[in-house]
């Protein structure tokens, strides 16, 4: 059972990688502004990038789309702003006025690919080990 959750598993995981590379390579030809995933009227899916800074972009606003400026301080009040990056591949925005919310958050396609390639890669390299040894891999 534990070696059918595994192979479940790997299966998954190598699918999402899957997803990750298409992606990135998908990034030529699309704008989250015109392709995204939308999962609720607050929070969409997109992509955003070109060659290897390709990033998945979450946002709450449609229409805005995400946003990639680089204010990080507004001297009109009542405006709440909180900020992270552009660093290693992370980029967040959150601005908060009386009526209204606009946040984005950008994270580097790359981070899930590696962690997405972890268990099949650690599947192959046993595979590969069990038929240099010949022996079949144990349930326990």
């Amino acid at each position: 059972m534990a070696r059918q959750t595994l192979t479940i598993a790997t299966w998954v995981s190598g699918a999402l990688l899957s997803l990750m590379l298409v992606l990135a390579f998908a990034s030529i030809w699309i704008n989250p502004w015109d392709h995204r995933l939308s999962l609720s009227d607050g929070f969409h899916v997109g992509v955003l990038g070109r060659g290897f800074d390709v990033r998945l972009a979450f946002f709450n606003d449609a229409d805005y789309g995400p946003y990639r400026g680089s204010i990080t301080r507004l001297d009109e009040h009542p405006v709440r702003v909180l900020h992270f990056g552009d660093t290693a591949g992370v980029y967040y925005r959150y601005f908060r006025w009386a009526d209204y919310t606009l946040w984005t958050l950008m994270v580097s396609v790359w981070y899930p690919t590696a962690f997405f390639a972890i268990l099949p890669a650690w599947r192959l390299r046993q595979r590969r080990r069990w038929r240099q040894s010949g022996k079949e891999p144990s349930d326990h």
